[in-house]
Order: C-alpha cells, then sequence, then structure tokens
C-alpha cells in the first residue's frame, strides 16, 4: 500500500456508500470525545481504558472501536509489539484528526453535522426543482444559507471558522505563486472572517485591504482584525454583492471561494460588475476549489458540489479551471493568466483590465 492511501475491497467500498452516514457519526464522535487525542497521549488504549477515558460503558465503547477500526482510523498494533489488546492511531489519524495537526479536519466535520448533512436529503428534489430545497432545514431571511445563517449566529461563527480554516491552508498557495506588490488597494469580496484579507495584508505591509461582505459577517471579520498596525490597512465594508456598489479606490479585486456558488451566468455577471469597478490596469484574482476539465473528479469535487445545489445557492457547484477561465474572458478582461495545480486541488485565474 503507497504512503498516503488506503486500500479496501469493491464490497467494502459499497458499503461505506451505502452506510455513509454511519461512518460519518463514528467520526463525529470520536472527535466529540476527543478520543484520538486520548490515545495519542496514551499510546494506545484498550477497550476498559477507553471505556474509562471518555466516561461511558464498556458495550458502548466497544462499538465506537469496532467502528472506527473498521474505517481504518484506529489499528491494533502486531501481537510482539507488546501492546496485545490495544488500539492505537492510524497514520491517516495523525495527519488530519488530530487537533495539533496543521492539516486538522475538524472544522469540516463540524460545518457537516451543524448545517449541511441535514440538507442532503433534498438533493434529488433540489435536483428536480433545481433550486436549494434543503434550505427548508434552517429557517431565516433570503433565499440562499448565507443569508439564512444570518438569523443563527452560533452557526454562522462554525460556518465562517471552517471557511477560514479552509482558506488559511490554501491561501498560502497564492502568496507562493502571485506577487501582489504592484497592487495598492484590494477588495476581498466575501472576505468571510476575513483570514485572507489578514494574511495579506501582514505579508505585504504597504497594502490596503477591504473585506467586503454582509454586515453580520464583517463584525466577525472586524474581531480578528485588532492589531494596532494592520487596523490602519485593514477596512470592513458592509454590502450585498448583488444589489450594493463595489467600495471604490481599488486597483484590485480578490473574488476566492465564490465562483463555485453560483450558475456560471451569474459568475461572469458578477465579474463584470468587477470589471466596471476596476480602473485601466486593475486586476481581477478568480481563486477557487476545482474539479478537472474532463469532468470526472476529484471525489472531493464531486461530494461537494450537491451542497451548493441543495442548500448554499441553488445553483453553483465545483467548476473546472476552464469554466473560470471562460467566465473572467467573458467578462470582458483583455488579458488573463491562468495557474493550475496549486494544492489542495485549487486553481487561481487572473484577468487584467
Amino acid at each position: 500500500m503507497a504512503s498516503g492511501s488506503i486500500t479496501i475491497s469493491e464490497a467494502d467500498y459499497v458499503r461505506i456508500l451505502v452506510h455513509g452516514t454511519t461512518a460519518f457519526e463514528l467520526l463525529r464522535t470520536a472527535l466529540e470525545f476527543e478520543l484520538f487525542e486520548k490515545l495519542d497521549a496514551a499510546d494506545g488504549m484498550t477497550v476498559d481504558e477507553v471505556a474509562e477515558a471518555i466516561g461511558v460503558e464498556r458495550q458502548p465503547a466497544r462499538v465506537l472501536l469496532l467502528g472506527l477500526a473498521s474505517l481504518r482510523l484506529l489499528e491494533k498494533p502486531d501481537p510482539d509489539s507488546g501492546l496485545e489488546g490495544t488500539y492505537v492511531n492510524s497514520a491517516v489519524v495523525k495527519r488530519k484528526l488530530l487537533r495539533s495537526s496543521p492539516r486538522y479536519l475538524g472544522p469540516l466535520v463540524d460545518i457537516q453535522a451543524d448545517v449541511i448533512n441535514a440538507s442532503l436529503v433534498d438533493f434529488a428534489e433540489s435536483m428536480r426543482q433545481n433550486t436549494n430545497v434543503g434550505l427548508r432545514h434552517i429557517e431565516g431571511p433570503g433565499t440562499t444559507l448565507y443569508e439564512r445563517l444570518t438569523a443563527h449566529p452560533k452557526l454562522q461563527e462554525v460556518f465562517y471558522a471552517n471557511m477560514g480554516d479552509a482558506s488559511k491552508k490554501a491561501f498560502s498557495q497564492v502568496l507562493d505563486n502571485y506577487d501582489f506588490s504592484g497592487l495598492k488597494h484590494v477588495i476581498d469580496i466575501g472576505g468571510g472572517d476575513g483570514t485572507n484579507s489578514i494574511e495579506l495584508a501582514r505579508r505585504y505591509p504597504n497594502l490596503e485591504v477591504t473585506v467586503f461582505d454582509q454586515e453580520s459577517v464583517t463584525r466577525i471579520a472586524a474581531r480578528r482584525g485588532e492589531d494596532a498596525e494592520l487596523s490602519k490597512r485593514l477596512h470592513f465594508h458592509p454590502g450585498d454583492l448583488f444589489r450594493d456598489p463595489l467600495p471604490e479606490g481599488a486597483d484590485g479585486i480578490l473574488f476566492f471561494h465564490i465562483f463555485e456558488i453560483w450558475s456560471l451566468e451569474r459568475n461572469t455577471e458578477l465579474l463584470r460588475k468587477c470589471y466596471d469597478a476596476l480602473p485601466a490596469g486593475g486586476t481581477c484574482l478568480v481563486y477557487n476549489f476545482v474539479s478537472n476539465d474532463a469532468g470526472t473528479g476529484s471525489m472531493s469535487a464531486g461530494l461537494v458540489s450537491p451542497y451548493f445545489l441543495t442548500l448554499a445557492s441553488g445553483e453553483g457547484m465545483t467548476y473546472s479551471p476552464s469554466d473560470m477561465e471562460t467566465a473572467v474572458r467573458d467578462a470582458g478582461f483583455a488579458r488573463v493568466e491562468r495557474y493550475d495545480d496549486l494544492g489542495f486541488s485549487h486553481s487561481l485565474v487572473v484577468g487584467h483590465k
């Protein structure tokens, strides 16, 4: 078995498809009990030790351990190791499911559990109606998840914590591949909790950055931008991307993790709005999680796309880099650059006015 890969039989692959909800709950429950950290600290535990450590009876502990081991999240060491009868974390847990890991996926599990999963039972009906039927599970104003979350501050915090976590991991790829030193002031459209804007301002001490998002979201971002030096160059401008004009005076616009939310037609419309707001020589950077151009993967792209149709907006999906490039050109940008394979299945398309 190659490093970083897990091989399972066809029968087990189908079982995971059929029992996917159970597999998710096994993982979520292990995280809730902080089981992986406890196993890591103890270098492995027996069933009885796990039961005591997480405060449950022996039988439910066995159920949890059996499920996690069947999913290859836990292992039992070789009998010759002297650890017979103990469960230990597998390699994938050590890489991605320990809170101390830089690639910890806990925030993604939280958003799936608290925001997304309940809606996905409406995927088929969302396909029939071509709209986000699953939004019915979250009460509130508006016709998108982002609007509804304004009525649920705790869920909104969970949602943007995950978005910020994902952005933090991926944004370094942009900073390593694109030079922002030629820009003076950029607008971070849909900037969320400000993760990208803060990091960009830190990296480029002469750059001004404005986060443009819903008012409740800009309040979240403003709480994270309390550094005295950064606060001079960080601005928070509440507004609606469709109804309100963009802030003036910027020569760059970040269109990050927005493209997947909307239809290709609406993305082209929004990018035209960006084009119109920029001066001659201005730059629009479109950065997003992408599928491949063939439309056959990745698995992440295939599994994330139903969320956009069923819940987020009722019209988006994970698009290919070619889709992004076409929309940027159709919006009027005369010169277009494309950066593929930036890591974390992301691509960057840069339009110059």
